[in-house]
């Protein structure tokens, strides 16, 4: 009896000794099989860093552009998608992203390029000017008739009178515009509405799209003028503003693309059969 009871719990040693043998090989296994995915990967974004430093793009605008994207579109996608009520809220999101954008480097690219333009000039040798010749009069006009007419003889015609009354109020009314221009908001009432600045003559499109755009903007639009600013080159400034608008006109696309495939339901022949 004895003997059968010592050879059941040898028995036993075996197996469990043999189980957990076996679970730390499997334990093993999946760690290694981890580990090989991870030097994989980090392989990969190594191989991907490499190529991008060997091999950056002819144009400082477009490497530039590059770093903006990648802290930008992150933010751009997150909140797009966001908006799933209608489409309607991404289409004003969109428009009003892109005008945003548009509106905000505008100004400093037509100044940049006509600084260009006029250091381009300013570099042009000045034309040669001798001066008038012994024979020539100095004078605004070669003739000059004088006139004895009196201011009350010039106003005699009650259409002259009605002209200058006219120019004096209009005189008046630009005065009270400036007036107006120089007025220190104090009350709540005198702050302009930023977001209805915002949409400008975008106010038709949907209100919830425009406000997402107006937050969204602004966590992003630091990144766009300091990148800007970084470009001394008008052409690469140029390029800089043409890639972002054409690669936020694409991204947006993706991103709705995304959003349809997400939304949609696959389906089969058999359900679409049975259903109809």
């Amino acid at each position: 009896m004895k003997n059968n009871t010592q050879h059941g719990e040898e028995v036993v040693r075996k197996y469990i000794r043999k189980k957990i043998s076996s679970i730390l090989v499997e334990s093993r296994k999946k760690q290694l099989s981890k580990e090989k995915r991870l030097r994989q990967v980090i392989r990969n974004i190594l191989s991907e860093g490499d190529i991008s430093d060997m091999h950056p793009h002819r144009s400082t605008g477009i490497n530039v552009l590059e770093d903006v994207l990648k802290k930008m579109i992150t933010t751009l996608r997150t909140d797009y998608k966001r908006m799933t009520t209608s489409k309607s809220q991404r289409e004003s999101f969109r428009a009003h992203m892109i005008s945003a954008v548009k509106k905000s480097l505008a100004p400093s690219l037509v100044n940049d390029t006509y600084l260009q333009g006029t250091d381009a000039l300013m570099a042009e040798p000045t034309p040669e000017f001798d001066g008038p010749s012994s024979d020539e009069e100095v004078y605004g006009t070669e003739t000059e008739t004088e006139t004895n007419v009196t201011p009350e003889e010039e106003l005699d015609d009650q259409d002259d009178l009605e002209n200058v009354l006219s120019s004096l109020e209009e005189a008046d009314i630009q005065i009270d515009i400036e007036d107006e221009e120089k007025k220190i908001p104090v009350e709540d009432d005198d702050e302009p509405n930023e977001k209805e600045e915002f949409s400008g003559s975008l106010s038709d499109l949907d209100e919830t799209g425009r406000n997402m755009a107006f937050t969204t903007f602004k966590k992003i639009s630091q990144y766009i003028l300091d990148a800007y600013d970084m470009l001394a080159n008008v052409e690469d400034k140029k390029i800089f503003v043409d890639y972002l608008i054409t690669n936020m006109k694409l991204y947006f696309d993706k991103f709705e693309d995304e959003i349809q495939k997400e939304v949609s339901e696959p389906s089969t022949d058999q359900y679409d059969s049975m259903k109809n």
